[in-house]
């Protein structure tokens, strides 16, 4: 942050202006250095990552800030914190953590640090209130400033213990002369319930909300939620990809909220160097994810292999032609909701191509969204009432719209065999209606899981290309089997809306007998003659 001046420089100016302007440098640089330790909210360093943030949070009302390791982000979350409660008078503002002990080491202590030095000894007055000592942090796990502007910390148990205890706080201050913080989470890792309670707290004085998060194990389906739909609007190139472009900053136009990047490279006191050399040899989404902040996967999913920039395609492929492509079709029928169908196309190869989805996610909206305490079947699921002759007649017309002749057709052999009063099943129903369909390979859920990781898999460590590539690719307009495949994880019934669409791809990977369906073209029945005598 502050070089030192080369010996040349130094000569120079030795020569120029005499001794004492060399020890004035030194003295000048020297004040600097211990002026950032003692008063860091005044005279500290501001990391270019931390002005990023300062600018979203001048346009949105929540910011979220995804680090690399030793990128700044508590830092920089803790000195935008006492600014607001130092500046706004009668602030009041919330601190979450996940425990008592990250509280206390890490948010607490953070916050302490940039207080001014004047506030760092134990006050207590008609208004104010502070006491901090390292080990238990602040006194009652709160302080008040002489301007009436007071800090809480709280732990996310605290709310899922009690929720009321936070119904009726005015976060934020009503008359604001700098940025106006009224909450800020650390490590949130919750499903967006104490967000959906607290921005409540928040409006009232038109305050704002600040997420730090390190995405190390992935994002939670809330912070996913956030993300699924932001665009990219500043991007840096990134020293340990070889340059590409990373994004800095992306914003959710639609929530109002911005997602700032604090880069490892970024903070000179993180010890970048080390965590370079740490980092060297590994895997693309390892280095994005340690070195960028970047998530490039849901924390609870059960397809970590599973990555949008190299699963998921925007190049439109053209599988109407047999030869070169055969067509399948899976259906997974309920009856209190739509049927779930996904079209798939394999080539000579055996690369699979998934590329229609229904209901898709465009025309209808999501078959399932984040709720409180689980996922919930979405607008997509919503039954419009089909029977098989409509169903029959939809299928027909998404198959004519690609112009594609599906070879094989396969239903979900639990439910299409269930009788109905008249009793036929639904092979029968749609049989009579001319679309045959086989059944589904029966095997347990973990058995279809562990052999999509193998359609999943590539060198991550390699660039993709011809010969690293997956089995599968499908298309982006697939958007509701794309979003189960990301949040689809470990929480059981949690988890149960989302599991249809995958559930469709699992049958399509376990066909004929679990090696996946097969290219077959106009000769593949074919009897084969030999020119010679013999049987």
């Amino acid at each position: 942050m502050l070089p030192i001046p080369s010996r040349g420089q130094l000569e120079a100016l030795l020569e120029k202006e005499g001794a004492q302007a060399v020890s004035n440098v030194w003295k000048k640089r020297e004040e600097a250095i211990k002026l950032s330790n003692e008063d860091p909210l005044n005279y500290g360093f501001e990391l270019e990552s931390w002005k990023n943030a300062r600018e979203s949070l001048e346009v949105v009302d929540s910011l979220i800030v995804s680090g690399g390791n030793r990128s700044g982000k508590t830092e920089g979350a803790a000195k935008f914190v006492v600014e607001a409660a130092m500046n706004n008078p009668g602030a009041e503002i919330v601190c979450f953590a996940q425990d008592a002990t990250a509280s206390v080491r890490t948010q607490q202590r953070a916050i302490y640090r940039y207080l001014p030095p004047e506030f760092k000894q134990k006050t207590k007055s008609s208004v104010a209130y502070l006491n901090y000592s390292q080990q238990n942090g602040f006194t009652g796990d709160q302080f008040i400033l002489p301007n009436g502007s007071a800090i809480y910390f709280h732990m996310y148990s605290q709310f899922q213990a009690n929720r009321g205890k936070f119904e009726g706080l005015e976060l934020g201050s009503l008359n604001p002369k700098v940025t106006n913080i009224g909450l800020w989470l650390d490590e949130y890792l919750d499903d967006g319930d104490l967000v959906k309670t607290m921005v409540f707290r928040l409006v009232t004085r038109d305050a704002k909300m600040i997420i730090s998060a390190t995405p190390v194990k992935g994002y939670t389906p809330f912070i996913g939620s956030y993300l699924k739909n932001a665009e990219t609007v500043k991007t840096r190139p990134a020293p340990l990809l070889n340059g590409e472009e990373v994004p800095l900053i992306q914003r959710n136009h639609e929530q109002n909220l911005d997602i700032v990047y604090f880069h490892s490279d970024q903070n000179p006191f993180g010890g970048y160097d080390r965590i370079a050399k740490e980092l060297k040899g590994k895997p693309r989404d390892f280095i994005l994810t340690r070195a960028y902040g970047i998530p490039v996967k849901s924390m609870t999913t059960l397809f970590p292999l599973f990555n949008t920039a190299v699963h998921v395609t925007k190049e439109r492929v053209n599988v109407s032609n047999q030869k070169q492509w055969t067509c399948y079709q899976v259906v997974d029928p309920a009856g209190r909701r739509n049927y779930v169908s996904i079209w798939a196309a394999v080539n000579e190869k055996g690369h699979v191509h998934v590329f229609r989805e229904w209901p898709d996610m465009g025309t209808y909206g999501p078959w399932a969204e984040s709720g409180d305490p689980k996922w919930k079947h979405g607008p997509a699921s919503d039954k419009i009432g089909h029977t098989v002759q409509g169903y029959v007649n939809l299928f027909r017309e998404i198959e004519e719209e690609h112009n594609v002749d599906p070879y094989e057709r396969i239903g979900d052999s639990r439910y299409f065999a269930r009788e109905n009063a008249d009793n036929s099943d639904l092979f029968e129903e749609f049989a009579n209606k001319g679309m045959y369909f086989v059944p589904s390979d029966g095997r347990e859920i973990e058995i279809g899981v562990n052999a999509l990781d193998e359609w999943f898999w590539y060198n991550a460590n390699n660039p993709v290309d011809a010969s690293n590539r997956p089995i599968i690719t499908i298309d982006e307009s697939c958007g509701n089997l794309i979003h189960a495949l990301i949040n689809w994880g470990h929480e059981g019934k949690k988890d149960e809306a989302l599991k249809d669409f995958v559930d469709a791809l699992r049958y399509l990977r376990l066909h004929n007998g679990g090696d996946g369906p097969d290219h077959v073209n106009s000769r593949s029945m074919e009897t084969t003659r030999t020119g010679k005598g013999g049987y």
